[in-house]
């Protein structure tokens, strides 16, 4: 088992949470997250440094996490205060469709950028997305991401995992989109009956055959879209008639 590591000054109540290679803590001081790894996994986090880095040199985007530099053998992040999506489903029942259509929005923009910087992903899922006090979405965790065609060091379960073979390629986040956009339409995960990693839900994507989505109106095609591989670009399902055209039309139905 990994070794537990804290950074100078924090302690094991300032957790907010962590996964296979490292832990995410609060600096009350500051009121931002210090990402670091255990024992043996320094890797990922200088592969998230760097990303972060590049993140930063372009001029950044609002649907990702502000980098403020490293810190001892992790790195400092912005804090968004009000967690990540999939835990905010299970408070918060009463989503209006304007903010489901701001979220959709903002973490495809957020994708193209990060697909521009030659980083994919690999695990786009409700869970790396959290939520600033604004209500704004934010694309983080970015530890097991590829860089310039690097090997990803994760994973996305198999609710989100394209059923191709290269692990590498923009697809891999396309087709976790359209399963993160189903997320936020309907507050569960595709195949939410199943185990996360029942292989029956990758045979059942290798099938084409995907959960139900005409119900969620023309949102739901974008999903599908994404799912039977219609999108070479993360652009694609926002520039084209897709999410601009779907959030113009609901705003003025609206008004």
């Amino acid at each position: 088992m990994a070794q537990i590591r804290f950074p100078a000054g924090l302690k094991m109540s300032d957790c907010l949470g962590g996964g296979l290679t490292g832990m995410a803590y609060l600096d009350e001081t500051s009121n931002t997250v210090i990402k670091f790894p255990h024992e043996g996994d320094e890797p990922a986090i200088d592969v998230e440094r760097r990303i972060y880095e590049r993140f930063q040199h372009h001029g950044g985007h609002r649907g990702l996490l502000q980098y403020h530099g490293p810190f001892e053998l992790g790195i400092r992040l912005e804090y968004a205060g009000l967690g990540n999506l999939r835990a905010y489903f299970k408070i918060d029942n009463k989503i209006h469709a304007e903010d489901r259509f701001r979220w959709s929005q903002q973490i495809t923009s957020a994708l193209a950028f990060v697909h521009s910087m030659n980083v994919i992903h690999g695990d786009l899922t409700c869970h790396n997305v959290c939520l600033d006090d604004n209500q704004n979405a934010k694309l983080l965790d970015f530890g097991g991401s590829s860089l310039d065609g690097s090997k990803p060091l994760i994973a996305a379960t198999n609710s989100h995992m394209w059923p191709g073979d290269d692990n590498k390629s923009p697809q891999v986040d396309i087709f976790a989109l359209g399963s993160t956009l189903y997320e936020i339409w309907t507050g569960k995960p595709p195949f939410y009956w199943l185990e996360s990693w029942d292989p029956e839900i990758t045979n059942s994507f290798k099938r084409s055959e995907f959960p139900e989505t005409k119900s969620l109106g023309p949102i739901g095609d974008v999903i599908r879209g994404c799912w039977q591989g219609r999108f070479a670009s993360a652009d694609d399902v926002l520039e084209g008639k897709c999410l601009v055209n779907l959030i113009t039309c609901h705003v003025t139905n609206a008004a």
